[in-house]
């Protein structure tokens, strides 16, 4: 049988990536169209492989195609051992250049390295919510920003970052002090219960930035027997394999729905 192109996937990695399967996100973010259109920020945090990546994707592709904001998702995840501030603070420049510079928005691709000379980005205690700032003047929409693996930024640099972050929600406005109408931290836990490994005196101890402005804490619903069976159906349509009843119930015997354990 001839394999169909991939349309989507469900989970951060397939055992096979040949074989793409979605499921409404939606449903699976419970709360996160009220934060949006309330303008808040957030955390959101599940296991690895839960699908996280691959929820933020639909909803930035969502966000994007209906129009109303821009939606922008930048991964920090290859940051996790710089522990200084001024090196952490330009990877976290870089990374959402090279998030601005892969935008499907022409809009937005547009901006990539476009703030780099701006005389503030000389400061890293100005960085991110400079040009994160200058971002959301130039656009003619708001901005939803998604960052990914923020869990596993520590030490000084997580504490600038969500210092700036913190910093541009609390002055934001419609003109001048703009900043993106909606955030969310994005990891495996929730930085709010254990924010990082830290050092006495690196600030962590206390409240460092995104803590207090955080509107919510979600996670990602583990998968229904319905959603198994709308899944191995979306497989067996794909590859012609079949699933029979006892198969299915023995699935959701094993796994319980979690999203990892259902996909391989």
């Amino acid at each position: 049988m001839t394999k169909r192109p991939a349309k989507s996937f469900n989970t951060d990695g397939p055992c096979d990536p040949s074989f793409h399967y979605m499921l409404p996100v939606i449903p699976r973010l419970k709360g996160v169209d009220e934060l949006l259109l309330r303008r808040l920020y957030f955390i959101l945090h599940a296991p690895r492989r839960s699908g996280k990546t691959t929820c933020l994707k639909f909803l930035a592709d969502r966000i994007n195609r209906e129009g109303r904001w821009y939606a922008l998702n930048c991964s920090l995840a290859s940051l996790g051992n710089i522990r200084g501030r001024d090196e952490a603070v330009t990877g976290i420049v870089g990374q959402i250049n090279l998030a601005l510079e892969s935008s499907p928005v022409e809009a937005i691709r547009d901006k990539a390295f476009a703030y780099d000379s701006l005389p503030a980005m000389k400061r890293p205690g100005t960085k991110v919510r400079k040009i994160l700032n200058q971002l959301c003047r130039d656009l003619d929409r708001d901005l939803v920003v998604f960052f990914d693996g923020a869990d596993l930024l520590s030490g000084q640099g997580l504490v600038s970052f969500l210092s700036q972050v913190r910093d541009g929600f609390l002055y934001r406005d419609g003109t001048v002090n703009r900043f993106p109408r909606s955030m969310a931290l994005v990891g495996r836990r929730d930085i709010r219960d254990n924010p990082a490994d830290h050092s006495p005196g690196d600030g962590l101890e206390e409240d460092c930035g995104f803590f207090d402005i955080a509107g919510a804490s979600l996670t990602l619903a583990d998968f229904s027997k319905d959603e198994i069976r709308i899944l191995y159906g979306q497989h067996s349509e794909a590859t012609g394999q079949v699933f029979d009843d006892s198969a299915l119930e023995r699935a959701w015997d094993w796994s319980e729905g979690q999203p990892w354990l259902v996909n391989a």
